[in-house]
């Protein structure tokens, strides 16, 4: 009677078979390591993902300093004008006035919303050089912005580690297959003879 106990055949975590290959414990083990290296570079890379957005978003809320928000008044109703230009649902492109940064008067086309009629005051952002512009970063936009960056690049990289276990599962099932038809090839005439 041997005293052996009963999961003394297992190696590596896995019973040994007599179909279990070495390219079967090479895939298990490239796997692994695609999964454990998911786990330690998605939270450095969502990290330092996160560190960039919020410098970068920083550095344009410097530059949005210069930004000032003027009184324009609507030369045009919006009924005169398409609504929904540009995608703008609800919204009217007319032509309106205002003041640049350095006193001088301009005119341009800023979007309003259906019901605004000439001669309406509507307050609209400038930059520096009174180029228009979209009101500036706000706190949540720029936490928006960073979330979004770090969803995007740790998604970017599963979907890369994805790619990669992929084809190494290919690339190893067509050598198992090939290992498994050479070693048909050597028994199946055996086999197939003694019906």
């Amino acid at each position: 009677m041997s005293l052996r106990h009963p999961l003394a055949n297992r190696t590596r975590g896995c019973a040994r078979n007599p179909l279990r290959r070495r390219i079967d414990d090479v895939e298990a083990a490239i796997m692994t390591g695609i999964v454990v290296l998911f786990l330690v570079a998605a939270p450095v890379l969502g990290i330092l993902t996160g560190r960039i957005a919020d410098a970068a978003a920083l550095r344009e809320q410097r530059a949005e300093r210069a930004w000032r928000e003027v009184p324009a008044v609507l030369q045009q109703s919006a009924s005169a004008d398409v609504a929904s230009q540009d995608g703008a649902w609800g919204a009217a492109w007319v032509t309106a006035r205002w003041k640049l940064p350095d006193g001088r008067s301009h005119t341009g086309v800023i979007a309003v919303g259906l019901t605004a009629r000439a001669g309406q005051r509507v307050d609209i952002w400038v930059t520096g050089s009174g180029q228009l512009t979209r009101p500036p970063l706000s706190r949540g936009d720029v936490l928006d912005g960073i979330a979004n960056a770090v969803l995007a690049s740790v998604a970017a990289l599963g979907v890369l580690l994805g790619l990669a276990a992929a084809v190494v599962r290919a690339a190893v099932g067509r050598r198992r297959m090939a290992a498994w038809g050479r070693d048909w090839a050597v028994i199946g005439p055996r086999w197939t003879s003694r019906r």
